[in-house]
């Protein structure tokens, strides 16, 4: 099953874990990241009007790599999906309102009913990254 890794990189620290399953808000993030090529999938729909309509960065949304590399250009790239923790809390607080007030997310609310607390989980992985003075990252994997 895939899943959403969140790692901080803070002295000691263990990768953060969600308390449920994260399918939901890694396909948020997958979706999101499709948003570019013009998906019209419900999730890229909604991570487009969170950026057009709304005035929000997705960008720490979407920065994310597999987690298991097999070369040094994929090493790479897992490297720099490293983050500022805090434009990701403002991301997800923002995704999490969204899906919460917006009648056009109510769709999204049926088929992805975990993905309101998972993306309020991640601003709260977020701050407690912050307050350490730590980057996070997001990768996944699909097992």
């Amino acid at each position: 099953m895939p899943r959403l890794i969140v790692e901080s990189d803070a002295e000691g620290a263990a990768p953060f874990a969600f308390k449920a399953d994260s399918g939901d808000l890694l396909a948020l993030l997958s979706f999101g990241y499709a948003e570019p090529f013009g998906s019209q999938h419900p999730l890229t729909v909604f991570v487009r009007r969170l950026k057009t309509s709304h005035g929000i960065d997705v960008t720490p949304l979407v920065t994310f790599y597999d987690h298991d590399v097999s070369d040094a250009q994929d090493a790479a790239n897992l490297e720099a999906a490293w983050q500022d923790p805090a434009p990701l809390a403002i991301a997800a607080r923002a995704a999490a309102g969204l899906v919460r007030t917006d009648p056009a997310a109510a769709e999204l609310q049926a088929d992805y009913p975990a993905l309101n607390t998972l993306l309020l989980e991640l601003a709260e992985m977020s701050d407690r990254a912050a307050a350490q003075t730590a980057r996070i990252r997001l990768s996944f994997r699909m097992d």
